[in-house]
């Protein structure tokens, strides 16, 4: 899947913290800077993480990746050392590498699997929980299959709202065959951005096509409006077209 991607992985990636905070260190001016935006403190977590595992704590660990916030208490037990890790913003104990996500999901992935696939044609073969850097979302990512065609739904996790959605990289390059390189000066970044200067909303899907010889873009848009197909020249960023569903 072309947006497949292990599950916020810097987020949970805690042994590589970048904003370790020592234990003996806790009082300190930099302990609290880093704490200000979670919403348990230090001490805090240390409680959970004891009520976890009996032991000792001998380090504290604070790594922020996004929103979220999370410590990662090292315990030392009869058994040897033992991490937990907790969300600094809930308390709770994080088990799998995947339960930041889940705790910010409102919308189940049956849920996501119908909306991608109301929005597209086809079957689901697979489906990710991932956090979204550009728009700062936890999506579901949704790969649909039909007639050999794959599409990628990227879909809100806590509105259900479609936030874009993508061919397979193959799938565009045959379509993309006939239209000459020398035609297309301008980016798909940019002719997103001329869509939404001409339809207020959010940007589902861009293709790439021709018309008569014609390199454009096709950008759909989502607005409290409803949807709107706006053609963008991909020549010199002319809006060429803007079509509203009925």
């Amino acid at each position: 899947m072309k947006f497949k991607a292990t599950v916020l992985a810097g987020a949970i990636a805690f042994g590589s913290a970048a904003y370790g905070v020592h234990a003996m260190g806790a009082n300190s001016e930099e302990a609290n800077k880093n704490t200000q935006s979670a919403k348990i403190s230090i001490d805090e977590a240390k409680s959970i993480a004891l009520k976890e595992v009996d032991g000792k704590v001998i380090d504290v660990d604070q790594d922020q990746e996004g929103p979220y916030v999370v410590y990662e208490v090292e315990v030392q037990t009869q058994n040897g050392e033992k991490d937990i890790e907790i969300n600094g913003q809930t308390g709770k104990v994080l088990k799998d590498d995947d339960d930041l996500l889940k705790e910010q999901a409102k919308i189940t992935t049956q849920e996501a699997e119908t909306i991608a696939l109301g929005k597209v044609s086809g079957e689901m073969t697979d489906l990710d929980l991932d956090y979204d850097d550009r728009t700062a979302k936890v999506v579901y990512e949704v790969e649909v299959t039909h007639n050999g065609l794959e599409q990628d739904v990227k879909i809100d996790a806590v509105t259900g709202d479609v936030l874009h959605v993508q061919k397979d990289d193959d799938d565009d390059d045959r379509d993309d065959d006939n239209i000459k390189s020398s035609q297309v000066k301008v980016t798909e970044q940019k002719a997103e951005g001329i869509a939404l200067k001409e339809v207020d909303g959010e940007v589902v899907s861009i293709e790439l096509d021709e018309d008569d010889g014609i390199a454009l873009y096709e950008v759909e848009v989502q607005s409290n409006k409803g949807e709107a197909e706006v053609t963008v020249s991909a020549t010199n960023g002319d809006v060429l077209e803007v079509e509203w569903d009925d």
